[in-house]
């Protein structure tokens, strides 16, 4: 039974593998309209292949699209159980213009962008909570207002956002980046697998666990309170004006800027500490 469910599975991958790579090609007519579209709301927008969406706050959900006039068919989006999804019925090889914009409401709390997706906001969105999720080749450019922020970044993703929040909780894996302008109250930070957070701004308290080769740059991040946790050759640079607790082992390096009361709860391998001043 467990043999015959795998097969299913594997068949139906590479049946979608295949009908995906199978579509057939289409030019651009070089005459562009505009079209609006209104939609159902939704709490959830997922934008993957080599899509390119701006979100524009409003009062109701809608899809603008500008582009060639024979290219508005092919491009297909549609709400299902409360998540805009977009894809196209042919692979578009050329274009005039394809420029898609997306009008969400308050209810959006989830934005993902998939392989090669790209999202932007146009104005700073202000909403209660915001989850954000990327992977594959996949790129964000973003502007946030909210009391919770999540962000879990894997692959190759490359994310920069401008924040103001008074909880954030990042995690990346994979190769992922992340440059970031943040006014927070507390943040967490995760990383793992060779990941890279380039982070400025200021924040209240500030807890880092680094594995496995990755790098936090915080020496513009300004911490009342800061813990760090690292192992496993990562670097991991930080300003903290009061209080910093660490533990650091394997080849783990960590710079300090400013003078803040250190405590070393453990400090074993090759890990090393370096103290630096702020140019």
């Amino acid at each position: 039974m467990k043999k015959n469910a795998l097969l299913t599975c594997v068949t139906l991958v590479i049946f979608n593998v295949a009908f995906g790579q199978s579509k057939e090609k289409i030019k651009g007519s070089k005459n562009v309209i505009t079209q609006n579209y209104s939609i159902d709301d939704f709490n959830r927008i997922a934008v993957d292949e080599k899509f390119k969406i701006d979100l524009i706050e409003g009062s109701q959900a809608a899809v603008f699209i500008e582009a060639d006039d024979n290219l508005h068919d092919v491009i297909k989006f549609n709400v299902v159980d409360s998540t805009l999804y977009f894809d196209t019925t042919h692979r578009i090889t050329t274009s005039k213009k394809i420029n898609i914009k997306v009008t969400y409401t308050k209810a959006l709390k989830h934005i993902e962008t998939i392989e090669d997706g790209e999202i932007s906001s146009l104005t700073s969105i202000d909403l209660d909570e915001l989850l954000l999720v990327h992977s594959g080749t996949s790129r964000a450019f973003l502007n946030i207002k909210t009391p919770k922020f999540k962000l879990i970044n894997s692959d190759r993703a490359k994310i920069k956002l401008n924040v103001t929040t008074k909880l954030a909780s990042l995690e990346l894996n994979d190769n992922s980046r992340i440059e970031a302008l943040f006014q927070v109250d507390s943040m967490q930070v995760d990383l793992y697998q060779r990941s890279d957070a380039k982070i400025e701004g200021n924040v209240n308290y500030l807890n880092i666990r680094a594995d496995n080769s990755s790098n936090f740059v915080g020496k513009n991040f300004t911490s009342t309170t800061c813990e760090v946790i690292t192992d496993l050759n990562c670097d991991v640079y930080i300003q903290v004006l009061e209080n910093l607790t660490i533990e650091a082992s394997g080849n783990s390096e960590v710079y300090i800027y400013d003078n803040p009361k250190i405590a070393l709860n453990k400090f074993v391998d090759s890990a090393k500490l370096h103290k630096k001043e702020l140019k």
